[in-house]
């Protein structure tokens, strides 16, 4: 049995994982809706295990991730989210996760990578970069995409969403220059012309 925390912005998912891992034998001790709360209940709480969405307000999760890897006794991490496993999964074992669940996995999932970690091993889905059919630019778009850093990553998702600067800055504690500042420097590492280009090759990758 472990001492868990769950991070989601969801109340619904944060229910639902609750359930599935008292139903385990698992002590769901917190949950935190947002990357600030994540931090602040794991200093309080010392679980065991941190279930972490990515999508976060306030922190998002790879500052999260980030900063609790760097705890002196850093808990064990799956990160449980809706994002493409292909383009995250590795970003977030460098990061210092132990584990990565997609939602839209069978439930089972989720337990099975529970005991999985607890047990000392890490797991992370294989996933192939597929091409598309004919589609070089796609192909050297996504080459280009994870040269980014996870900052860099967090904020084009954010442009790609339709969200302001003033936003932006607000909910990854940022000042709005430097946000400014992510935005141009996305603009030239990723080769677009202007603004409006580089929220098409947001949604054309799947990033929103």
């Amino acid at each position: 049995m472990a001492r868990v925390l769950i991070a989601d912005d969801h109340e619904v998912i944060r229910m639902a994982t609750r359930l599935m891992l008292e139903n385990a034998g698992h002590e769901v001790v917190g949950e935190a809706s947002n990357g600030v709360e994540v931090v602040s209940e794991v200093r309080n709480l010392s679980p065991d295990l941190i279930i972490l969405d990515m999508d976060m307000p306030h922190l998002d999760g790879f500052a999260v991730l980030q900063r609790l890897h760097a705890e002196p006794d850093p808990a064990k991490i799956i990160v449980f989210s809706g994002l493409d496993a292909s383009r995250y999964a590795v970003r977030c074992a460098r990061a210092g996760a132990s584990a990565f669940v997609p939602k839209d996995s069978d439930p089972k999932q989720l337990i099975s990578a529970v005991q999985v970690v607890l047990s000392g091993y890490k797991l992370f889905p294989i996933n192939e970069y597929s091409s598309v059919d004919g589609s070089a630019t796609l192909a050297s778009e996504k080459e280009l995409i994870e040269t980014l850093s996870d900052r860099e990553l967090t904020v084009l998702r954010a442009l790609g969403r339709g969200h302001r600067i003033r936003d932006i800055a607000s909910e990854l504690l940022l000042s709005e220059k430097t946000v400014s500042t992510y935005k141009s420097r996305l603009i030239a590492k990723l080769q677009v012309g202007n603004f409006l280009e580089l929220v098409e090759l947001a949604k054309r990758n799947d990033l929103v």
